[in-house]
């Protein structure tokens, strides 16, 4: 079997969740050749992945990365290539980019597949969430023809580095002369503190937290406890917090051991991002929140009283 595997870091840094897909690939437990396609990033580690085969295609730091180009150079490649799956990490150029190759090359699509139950000569057959995280769907595809699919994050253990380096193929980035549209501006907020992506303790904060200032206390504990930040998306939309600390369908999906809520009722969207966490404890004065149907612990209280008695105690305690 022939596989792509697409790779997109936006920042100079390598994006390690990428590493997932080779995980998910050894899962097929089938002979397979693989060719990665790596947008971007610290060619030293990219050396060193798991692939038969890598092409480089460098990034202009200082611009913008328009999706249309990535679209266009994968398009391009895979003119010369023929490939039996291609398989994208969830980021939001793959997000645009997977389905709209799909389109393009007349390829089925699957994405946010979570796991991979078994191979026939006729049939692959995944597993993937549905109707928002509250149920889960078994897809069975033709193995036969070409297949895109979209891997979740945080649902394979990433598989490590090689310790010695492979030869890089480089190529340019296409230019799509033709874009739908024009990227005016970015804006690059510099990571700060320990990430969601990577956090074992996440301290998360809703609606009920009532303000900005709220925010400082759901800071504090998440220092106190050696996690990271996370918000609902009313939290987001009400300014509080940055849209880079979003958990939820429309932003980062974790799966850390503790997750910790104060004033998140637990709409569906949100529960999407965070289903996977290992222990959810929820602080809520809704006794029939929607959260507490997923939690492992339950308190009905005033969340920003509760989290500054937790502050206290913990502070004693160190």
């Amino acid at each position: 079997m022939n596989i792509l595997s697409v790779i997109i870091n936006e920042n100079e840094t390598f994006n390690l969740s990428c590493l997932e897909i080779f995980s998910f690939i050894e899962e097929l437990k089938c002979e397979n050749t693989i060719t990665s396609i790596v947008f971007g990033g610290n060619k030293s580690v990219i050396a060193k992945i798991p692939s038969d085969e890598i092409v480089y295609v460098p990034l202009n730091s200082t611009v913008a990365l328009n999706p249309n180009d990535v679209l266009l150079s994968i398009d391009k490649f895979m003119d010369d290539n023929s490939f039996d799956l291609i398989i994208f990490q969830k980021d939001d150029i793959s997000n645009y980019v997977s389905p709209a190759l799909s389109f393009r090359r007349n390829i089925p699509y699957l994405p946010d597949v979570k796991k991979f139950i078994s191979k026939d000569k006729k049939l692959f057959k995944f597993v993937r969430p549905v109707h928002g995280e509250s149920a889960e769907g078994i897809y069975s595809v033709d193995s036969t023809i070409p297949l895109i699919i979209k891997i979740r994050q945080s649902s394979f253990e990433p598989k490590l580095l090689n310790e010695k380096k492979n030869p890089i193929n480089e190529i340019i980035l296409n230019k799509d002369l033709k874009k739908s549209f024009k990227i005016i501006e970015t804006k690059k907020v510099k990571p700060e503190g320990i990430q969601l992506d990577d956090a074992d303790v996440v301290i998360s904060g809703g609606r009920g937290i009532g303000s900005k200032e709220g925010f400082e206390k759901i800071k504090e504990l998440a220092s106190l406890l050696n996690g990271a930040v996370g918000a609902s998306r009313a939290a987001v939309e009400s300014e509080w917090i940055e849209t880079s600390q979003l958990v939820g369908l429309t932003g980062k999906w974790i799966n850390p051991t503790l997750y910790f809520t104060f004033g998140i009722s637990g709409a569906s969207q949100h529960l999407a991002g965070c289903i996977n966490s290992k222990n959810i404890v929820a602080v809520n004065t809704d006794p029939d929140a929607s959260i507490f149907n997923h939690s492992k612990y339950g308190i009905v209280a005033d969340c920003n009283e509760f989290i500054t008695e937790v502050i206290e105690e913990l502070k004693n305690i160190q």
